[in-house]
């Protein structure tokens, strides 16, 4: 047998507690268990939510106030550090010029700012043409995603691998591996064996009616989410008997408000804000929708799918690549409003039932995320290091 090798990891923020940050603790809790020493190089950090000899954080602070020298600042000191500590393994999660491994969770930045030039119009365009800070992260990404000696790409999408080849033709198709992202499937079977009996709870706690059909959007930044093609769609089938809580964080909340009143919608949107804990609102929904304009992999795809909740989202988010006639469906197209209509009319004749619910949540059983982690360790340790 081999012997484990040293790993550098590479992230450079890890005090939120996000998606990204979520797949770098369990990475490195990966490698160490399959004996790996990890050396994680990061900005600031909290402690490591597990104890491991084997792990070792690294802190590279950055003190600029500006995101651009952030950025710069972060590559070349993690280019310092390892020209004086090589390692045969660097896994980023992050873009950075050099690594022999990478996750490229965010999707490619090319892709984002094209579907945003679409989305937001010429002025935005050209606006993203002249921003160092956008600039400087399509460098990096030309100089990770073309590096002769990456040795894999992990895309957590179809459509991400292809966007890669599409914006950087130099990129090795060989290298690439899709990954889909993982949901904790297991740990997630308490809250669903008891989604029945939260359903009515969660209806009383926010005055909802747990007769109607639950609709359910998790986003911030609700524009690009695709909220307003939401209430668009459903203006067209206001006559049905259903509700949409939305939950999320939007700086131009009043216009989204007022988007509902103009649609007549009132009486059937509720905007809830973020929320700490979304588990109550999976348990109470029959369809999540997510109308994305990007989203390279939404996570809530996944959260929804293990939570025996029917989903609907566009082709723009690549969890669709997870959903099949029975647990889900793709939107056709954005921009028509009529065809969207459609798709949540189909929603409305799928309610959530205990049989249904739970042939959905048996369908993603394969995306747990100890596995998909384990698929992305496992690969990043038994390819040749050259």
């Amino acid at each position: 047998m081999k012997r484990p090798q040293p790993i550098t990891l590479i992230k450079s923020t890890l005090c939120k507690a996000g998606g990204l940050e979520k797949y770098t603790w369990q990475i490195a809790r990966d490698f160490c268990a399959l004996g790996h020493p990890v050396t994680l190089l990061t900005t600031h950090t909290n402690e490591a939510p597990f104890s491991d000899p084997l792990l070792h954080l690294v802190s590279l602070p950055v003190h600029h106030s500006l995101s651009l020298f952030n950025v710069l600042h972060f590559d070349r000191s993690c280019s310092a550090y390892l020209s004086q500590n090589p390692t045969p393994i660097i896994f980023s999660l992050d873009r950075n010029r050099f690594q022999t491994h990478m996750r490229a969770g965010n999707g490619v930045h090319a892709a984002y700012l094209q579907h945003r030039a679409r989305a937001e119009g010429c002025l935005k365009a050209l606006s993203f043409t002249l921003n160092p800070l956008h600039r400087a992260i399509l460098a990096l990404e030309k100089k990770a995603f073309e590096h002769p000696h990456l040795q894999c790409l992990f895309t957590n999408s179809e459509m991400v691998k292809q966007e890669v080849l599409q914006f950087y033709p130099a990129a090795n198709p060989s290298k690439i591996c899709v990954v889909h992202n993982g949901v904790e499937w297991h740990e997630m079977q308490p809250a669903f064996d008891e989604w029945q009996t939260k359903r009515e709870q969660t209806a009383r706690a926010w005055n909802l009616d747990p007769k109607a059909h639950q609709f359910l959007f998790i986003g911030h930044n609700f524009h690009r989410k695709g909220l307003d093609k939401l209430l668009r769609a459903l203006s067209l089938i206001a006559h049905e008997h259903f509700q949409l809580c939305v939950i999320g964080k939007e700086k131009n909340l009043r216009h989204f408000q007022h988007l509902t009143q103009a649609l007549h919608l009132s009486d059937k949107v509720f905007f809830l804000g973020p929320q700490p804990e979304t588990t109550p609102f999976y348990q109470l929904a029959d369809t999540l929708v997510i109308p994305s304009l990007y989203d390279p992999f939404a996570n809530v795809t996944v959260e929804a799918l293990a939570m025996g909740v029917f989903t609907l989202s566009s082709r723009h988010n690549g969890g669709h690549e997870v959903l099949t006639p029975h647990n889900g469906s793709v939107i056709p197209s954005l921009r028509d409003a009529a065809g969207f209509a459609l798709a949540l009319r189909e929603a409305l004749s799928r309610p959530k039932t205990a049989s249904s619910a739970l042939a959905i949540r048996n369908s993603v059983q394969h995306l747990d995320f100890s596995h998909q982690i384990r698929r992305i360790t496992q690969v990043t340790t038994q390819r040749p290091v050259y």
